[in-house]
């Protein structure tokens, strides 16, 4: 079966079936703030860390169909009076669809689709410097006949400690509070957990008149939540709730009418979901991508930025696959590791865990360094920075923290701590970044150890040379009896570390 494909000329993946066989996903954004969105339209953005400042709740286990994060619900009145809700996103609803396209590009999604004659876009994006995730929606009536409809965009919370919000199942919705934010004719829907009450609040807004809205997942999906989000009971009333939690499930739901729509008529919704210590305090950022001539205008910057990035490497040969996996998809590929490597992903799911990987990390800033030699100097700088006096480097390290661990071997009192090839990455990265740049200062730059007194503060600095030099000097002294460097302790050969199951193992088979 076809699931996508490629679209050279707009630098596009395109999925046309919404049911892949797993989860597919584009990063917008960035570590500052940003996150993922896949397929269908669900997302998961984080402030920071994504294990500490967690915004939005996407559960990866959960099934495919379920609501994700965020969604966006179309409704219109039939001829019986009752309402005919459906999902352009496919879920989760999941409605019979005319047309469905899931545009990946560099830095945002578009979904186009087409359900019961009515086509809506939406394009999803970070603009650059902003705390906020933009939503353009363009919703337009393609049924022949004046259309009259309402548009529900709906954002699921999360606690912001990661961790908390999947294994405190009943303490956390109870420190979970919304407030609705009247400026005018805007709406801000506030959300907060208690204790970060006067120090970071989310909100979703829109630049279109919010006729109501909910705050409470119960009230809104009905029947005590035996209502669902394919079919939620509040979107079966003329208007929602307007509720304000002090405690709950907390959700942004946000009800437009977006009036009638003549044959071919389009109308445009533009939401944010952003983060600040007040919506007063980001008044002017929400007006500003309210109009929509500035979110035509962020959206062209982020595309002028990938057209410098891209331009600086290109090649041409008589394969084009060959072409556009070379000068598109391969460095936007690096560039996306270098941001998240497995801070954030469907592989390593942001608790907190893992953090970025030094030997991934390493091979990342190698990876993209011929687009961005300044982003390669940036990371490669902070891996030296987890790099440890005698050598060694630590295994992982968080970069909004900069405190690193040495993985899955301290779990292992009796093995060794340390990993046979991590350090020896960092040469192989400087060196291109050297070839690159020919900026052999950087050699001289003072960088200090990983290794910290009881203050917190480091114990030692050294130049770039010196981390180089004893990151061989490391190997050198750890050699077997054979002369051949140790493997120190497995991860990408783990059964080496499986003594006891190795032994096992022959044991029951010999």
């Amino acid at each position: 079966m076809n699931y996508a494909k490629f679209d050279d000329a707009k630098r596009e993946y395109v999925i046309t079936n919404p049911k892949t066989p797993v989860k597919w996903i584009n990063y917008v954004g960035g570590l500052t703030f940003g996150g993922f969105v896949d397929q269908t339209g669900g997302s998961l953005i984080c402030k920071g860390d994504p294990a500490l400042n967690r915004i939005v709740k996407y559960l990866p286990q959960a099934p495919a169909s379920d609501f994700k994060g965020e969604t966006l619900y179309l409704r219109f009145k039939q001829a019986d009076g009752s309402y005919k809700v459906f999902s352009p996103s496919f879920v989760a609803t999941l409605d019979k669809y005319d047309l469905y396209e899931c545009h990946v590009g560099l830095g945002y999604s578009t979904y186009v689709s087409e359900f019961y004659g009515i086509r809506t876009e939406v394009t999803v994006f970070v603009p650059f410097g902003e705390h906020r995730v933009i939503r353009d929606i363009k919703v337009t009536n393609k049924t022949g006949t004046p259309l009259a409809s309402d548009a529900i965009p709906v954002i699921e919370y999360t606690h912001f400690d990661a961790l908390k919000q999947f294994t405190n199942a009943d303490w956390v919705p109870q420190t979970m509070q919304s407030r609705a934010v009247r400026q005018g004719d805007l709406l801000a829907l506030t959300q907060y957990a208690f204790m970060n009450r006067d120090t970071a609040v989310n909100y979703f807004t829109s630049n279109l008149p919010v006729s109501s809205f909910e705050s409470d997942r119960k009230r809104f999906l009905g029947d005590n939540e035996y209502g669902s989000w394919r079919a939620p009971l509040a979107l079966e009333e003329a208007e929602l709730s307007n509720f304000e939690a002090n405690r709950g499930d907390n959700i942004a739901a946000l009800l437009h009418h977006l009036g009638e729509l003549q044959p071919g008529e389009t109308r445009r919704l533009i939401t944010q979901l952003s983060q600040a210590q007040t919506v007063e305090a980001d008044a002017s950022a929400i007006a500003k991508f309210r109009n929509p001539a500035s979110v035509d205008a962020a959206l062209a910057e982020l595309a002028k930025f990938w057209d410098d990035y891209l331009a600086t490497l290109q090649v041409e040969t008589p394969d084009a696959n060959f072409n556009s996996m070379i000068n598109v998809h391969n460095p936007r590929q690096c560039n996306t590791t270098k941001n998240w490597s497995r801070d954030l992903s469907l592989y390593q799911l942001g608790f907190g865990g893992r953090g970025i990987g030094f030997r991934d990390s390493s091979q990342d800033s190698m990876g993209m360094v011929a687009n961005d030699p300044e982003g390669a100097h940036g990371l490669i700088t902070k891996l030296l920075h987890v790099q440890n006096r005698n050598g060694s480097a630590m295994h992982q390290f968080f970069p909004s923290t900069m405190v690193a661990t040495v993985g899955d071997s301290h779990e292992f009192p009796d093995r060794p701590h340390f990993y046979g090839d991590d350090h020896l990455w960092i040469i192989l990265a400087v060196n291109a970044y050297l070839k690159e740049t020919g900026n052999l200062a950087f050699l001289q730059e003072q960088i200090p150890f990983y290794d910290k007194d009881e203050d917190g503060k480091a114990i030692e600095t050294g130049t770039v040379l010196e981390h180089l030099k004893r990151a061989v000097e490391f190997t050198w002294s750890h050699r077997g009896k054979h002369g051949l460097p140790l493997l120190g302790f497995a991860d990408w050969n783990d059964t080496v570390n499986l003594r006891t199951g190795c032994l096992l193992y022959t044991s029951r088979r010999g």
